[in-house]
């Protein structure tokens, strides 16, 4: 009979992704992430094969943390555009110094596997921020003739793209920079018989 399992692989994966965030997927090791959830490397292996193994399942589980995300977001929220700030912001929360953001954003998206699940993500972002635009509209909050698909593409274009500079440069706090860019991207959609000043923030 197989002895239970006493940490999920979800505790283990949680604990991969901060020790991903201090030292990146060059520098991980699985007593690292042993250590962390009081798991020794042979069990570690036993699980997930290798240290790629482990780091392949964290990247596949990444889309469905953007989908939690997005849940959650929407069940504190009614506003649409709201919960597509709220949604955005609370996927970086974790992100205190940008060493942990350049560490986090190390994979080798040539690698065919890793790929695959940076796909999926970005699939994951970009269908949320399609449906909370969708609702948006309808809700009278952006202008009816909004492109909302290539909106939502150029959403994860803007949030990927201020991940980076920030990375770089720290300009202010992680979440103040990615509101303020968000707010600008979104400026110009904004349907100002909703109430919603489009000189002012959209929160």
């Amino acid at each position: 009979m197989a002895r239970p399992r006493l940490v999920d692989d979800d505790v283990i994966l949680d604990a991969t992704r901060l020790v991903l965030a201090e030292v990146g997927p060059a520098k991980l090791t699985l007593a690292a992430v042993g250590a962390r959830v009081g798991l020794a490397p042979p069990t570690l292996m036993q699980r997930f094969g290798s240290k790629r193994g482990l780091l392949l399942a964290s990247a596949a589980r990444s889309p469905q943390l953007v989908l939690r995300a997005a849940a959650a977001a929407e069940a504190a929220n009614t506003s649409p555009l709201v919960i597509l700030r709220d949604f955005v912001l609370s996927t970086v929360a974790h992100i205190e110094r940008r060493a942990q953001l350049g560490n986090g954003l190390g994979f080798d998206v040539s690698d065919p596997e890793f790929r695959e699940h940076a796909l999926a993500h970005s699939a994951a972002v970009v269908n949320s921020c399609d449906r909370f635009y969708r609702a948006a509209v309808a809700a009278g909050e952006l202008r009816p003739e909004t492109d909302v698909q290539a909106l939502a593409r150029h959403t994860l274009v803007c949030f990927n793209g201020a991940l980076q500079v920030w990375a770089v440069t720290g300009w202010g706090s992680l979440s103040t920079f990615l509101t303020e860019q968000l707010d600008l991207m979104l400026r110009p959609y904004l349907a100002m018989s909703a109430g919603l000043d489009a000189r002012q923030p959209v929160r």
